[in-house]
């Protein structure tokens, strides 16, 4: 009879060790195998986050040492603060680009955008269209506007029209006023009548 006990004591052991591993097993798989998407993470993040400001019909006007620099319009404006604080424009901007004598040298609109205020880099998306003192313009879906570097850019496909030409390409880089501008990957120029 204690020889019975003694086997089913070891089975019941054995069975508790192989149980903890398994356990222990489906525990490392699931944490390993689950993946968070960052997009969607952020995503779900935002729609927890209530904005501390919501403003309407918003016109600021961004000044370095008394001079203006770029006027912004919005119609909605929102700002958060939380992991990062960032201001919303979901109906879209206008930016209006000024030199030192208060000539306006660019103008950029899209129909959404986002200012993270940490880095300073606004990103604006849909329908997005620059144009810069001569005439020229660009349309693209996405851009990003650093205020630090004074830069805009994009990875996206362009489309700049110019002077009797409309010139295809992927990736752009510029100043902010859109005056001085390098297009990383061009596809093609098209010659256009002007006549039309």
């Amino acid at each position: 009879m204690c020889l019975l006990y003694s086997i089913l004591y070891e089975i019941l052991s054995l069975k508790k060790d192989i149980i903890k591993v398994n356990l222990t097993a489906f525990i490392i798989v699931t944490l390993f195998s689950c993946q968070t998407n960052p997009h969607k993470a952020e995503a779900l993040l935002k729609e927890l986050e209530e904005p501390v400001v919501s403003s309407e019909e918003v016109e600021w006007l961004y000044t370095v040492k008394g001079e203006a620099v770029y006027k912004l319009i919005s119609p909605k404006v929102y700002r958060y603060i939380g992991q990062t604080e960032y201001i919303e424009f979901p109906l879209g901007i206008e930016v209006y680009s000024f030199n030192n004598s208060g000539e306006q040298k660019s103008f950029m609109k899209s129909d959404y955008a986002i200012k993270h205020l940490d880095n300073k880099i606004i990103e604006a998306k849909g329908r997005v269209f620059l144009q810069n003192s001569i005439g020229e313009k660009l349309e693209t879906e996405q851009i990003f506007w650093d205020e630090k570097r004074e830069k805009i850019y994009t990875e996206e496909v362009v489309k700049i029209t110019k002077k009797g030409q409309l010139i295809i390409g992927e990736g752009f880089q510029s100043n902010t006023l859109f005056s001085n501008y390098t297009i990383k990957k061009s596809r093609g120029i098209i010659t256009l009548d002007e006549g039309n």
